[in-house]
Parts: C-alpha cells; sequence; structure tokens
C-alpha cells in the first residue's frame, strides 16, 4: 500500500482555542477542550478507534479545522478504510479548494479502492498543482491500466522530454519491496506493457529491452521479457 508522501505518521496536532473562538461558546470551548484531551490521551495509549472519535468530535464543533481532517483521512487511509479516507479527502477539498493534501488523500483513496477513473481525476489535479513527475507517472499509469492507451503515451511521452539520464524512480517488486531504477527504463517497460495488453508482442520485447539496458536489474522488465521469450 502506497504511503501518503504529504502526511506524517503519529502527527502531534497544536490545537488552538483561537479556531473556534468565533463561536463564542463556553460550552462549546469546554467540549472542544474535553475532544483534544481525548485525542491526547488516545495518542499516548495508540488507541486509534478513540483518536478517530476523538478527531471526529472535533470536526463536529470545529468542522474547517484542517488539522483534524488531516489527521482523521491519515487515521482511516492506514487503516485501510479506503472510502472514509476518501469522503474525509472530498470534505478537505470542499472546504479548502485545490489543496495538496486533500488531493493525494483522494487521489489514493480511490486507487486503493480500485476505481482508477476517479484516482486518475485527482492525481491529474495534484500533478497540474505541483508539477511532480512522480505524480504525472501515476496518471500515465493509471491510464495504461484503464486501457487508456492513447492518453498514458501522451503523457509518457510528456514525461521523457523533461527527465534527465540519473533521474530515478522507486517501484514495486513481486515480494512487495521497492526497487529503485532508471526513469527512462521505467517509461520504457510501462510501453512494453501497453504493447502486451495490444497483442504487440515483438514491439513489447523491445521495450523491455530497451528498459533493461538503462537498469539491467529491472525486476519487472526482466520478468516481463522472460515471459514473452518463454511464449
Amino acid at each position: 500500500m502506497k504511503k501518503i508522501k504529504f502526511l506524517v505518521l503519529a502527527i502531534t496536532l497544536m490545537f488552538g482555542s483561537q479556531s473556534i473562538m468565533a463561536q463564542d461558546s463556553t460550552y462549546i470551548s469546554n467540549e472542544y477542550a474535553k475532544a483534544i484531551a481525548l485525542l491526547r490521551k488516545a495518542e499516548q495509549y495508540n488507541d486509534v478507534l478513540v483518536q478517530k472519535q476523538a478527531l471526529t468530535e472535533i470536526l463536529v464543533l470545529n468542522p474547517v479545522d484542517s488539522a483534524a481532517m488531516r489527521m482523521l483521512a491519515e487515521l482511516y487511509y492506514n487503516t485501510s478504510q479506503f472510502s472514509s479516507s476518501a469522503l474525509v479527502g472530498m470534505d478537505f477539498l470542499q472546504k479548502y479548494a485545490n489543496n495538496e493534501i486533500a488531493l493525494e488523500i483522494i487521489a489514493l483513496s480511490y486507487e486503493n479502492l480500485r476505481l482508477y477513473d476517479r484516482a486518475v481525476e485527482y492525481y491529474e489535479k495534484l500533478w497540474l498543482k505541483t508539477e511532480d513527475i512522480q505524480v504525472h507517472y501515476q496518471v500515465a499509469y493509471l491510464q495504461y491500466s484503464l486501457q487508456r492507451f492513447a492518453e498514458a503515451e501522451v503523457n509518457l511521452n510528456l514525461m521523457e522530454a523533461k527527465l534527465k539520464d540519473g533521474d530515478k524512480i522507486a517501484l514495486s517488486k513481486s515480494d512487495g519491496s521497492a526497487q529503485e531504477v532508471s526513469f527512462k527504463a521505467a517509461i520504457q517497460n510501462m510501453r512494453g506493457l501497453m504493447a502486451v495488453e495490444q497483442g504487440k508482442n515483438e514491439e513489447a520485447k523491445n521495450f523491455f529491452s530497451q528498459a533493461l539496458a538503462l537498469s539491467p536489474d529491472f525486476e519487472l522488465a526482466k520478468t516481463s521479457l522472460e515471459a514473452l521469450n518463454k511464449g
């Protein structure tokens, strides 16, 4: 499961009473303080369920508390409650338009739910905001997964034009570990995968061979090429 890039585990939230001063309610202020105390105690005991409860109470009392939304979405995501993390992310985005953290939460959540068409939509928004090439690669990969090959190729070409020879990307291996390979090799590998899906096996072999020329230990490309040669 991908880690959320912009989120940090075990955030110690510094909630301030100024965030609810506008409500000018002693009762709400007291309830807010209780919710924060509950959150702190739950963090101390590493009780994720109670942390979620406390954060939800905080958001009921102060719906625009971005720190609480951020942490609640992270907790849902890291406990594989992807529907919930997506919904918190959508709420976050509604209150803070075009927020990078919210966009990434939603994109990752939809991806884990295998709602790739929705995930692409939010990865594209995140890429347009950040111009992060690894986000751009994820857009192309999901387009390949959706068999939107022409769109994926356009994005691969755009990335390729910006890459330097030494640029790297970490991709998953069959055992779940990460392997760092040449970014250009990753692009050739994806072209190979798209060619296989379209029944163009000879083209695919060429792409996988180019990937291996750039990164000889690239497991994904090596496995794919071996499978084609056996076939």
